[in-house]
């Protein structure tokens, strides 16, 4: 019920407030994407991300038919790197587990590993909504939705010990649905440049295989593992505005 009488107030001033246009924009923002929930968990293969925090780069744009409610659009590019370690040694678990005989990897063994990190480029669109609250200050809030390039990390996996052999790569992309939804404020610095400052949190869902050979003098296997869960991130940006 409070809750409730919140938004009644907030609508109530919003409504009061003049019918000035806002002024459409187009920007360029860089920042941070914080992972959030699994993506950032080291807990398990099958549904942590193990990613760090990593790089964002956005171009937003957004069109004012009206006083307040608008047209947003968005083509960004996030980046995390992966927790190495943690990734490696759950790896290493899962073969000697899940191996149809038995395989125990000495602490000597020849390890040779590399790791990639996550790529995700959007193309997101959806209503923007602006308030005017003084003659150079804008507050936004937006809800955009789209499609997701999401490109797991490269990581390759090669352990050799007493004439045995074990590799594993993972790599690939896939095409998914994400959806972003973000306050900021945009100061004009004059008629034609504003600062952008932006909060946003993404989603979308990751979902791949782990594959493992073992190869040479271990007459054994190991099953595929499926990893599936939800890419979510915080995205904090700075920038610039051209208003048009």
């Amino acid at each position: 019920m409070r809750r409730i009488t919140w938004v009644f107030i907030l609508f109530l001033a919003l409504a009061s407030m003049p019918a000035v246009a806002q002024q459409n924009f187009g920007s360029i923002s860089f920042g941070t994407g914080i992972p959030q929930g699994d993506f950032g968990s080291t807990e398990d293969l099958s549904n942590s991300g193990y990613a760090l925090t990593g790089g964002v780069i956005r171009f937003d744009g957004a069109y004012f038919p009206g006083s307040y409610l608008g047209i947003g659009g968005t083509f960004s590019f996030g980046s995390n790197y992966v927790e190495r370690d943690s990734l490696l040694s759950d790896m290493i678990t899962y073969i000697e587990e899940n191996a149809s005989s038995t395989v125990d990897i000495p602490e000597d063994a020849e390890i040779l590993y590399g790791s990639g990190f996550w790529n995700n480029i959007n193309l997101l669109i959806g209503p923007q909504f602006a308030i005017r609250a003084t003659q150079r200050l804008y507050f936004d809030f937006r809800a955009l939705a789209g499609l997701t390039v999401l490109r797991f990390p490269d990581q390759e996996l090669r352990i050799t010990y007493d004439g045995n052999e074990i590799y594993s790569v993972t790599s690939g992309n896939t095409l998914s649905f994400g959806f972003t939804t973000g306050v900021g404020l945009r100061y004009n610095l004059n008629s034609n440049i504003a600062l952008k400052l932006a909060a946003d949190y993404y989603q979308t869902k990751a979902k791949y295989t782990y594959t493992f050979d073992l190869l040479q003098d271990l007459a054994t296997d190991v099953p595929p593992l499926d990893a599936e869960y939800y890419l979510r991130t915080v995205d904090f940006s700075i920038g610039l505005a051209y208003n048009f």
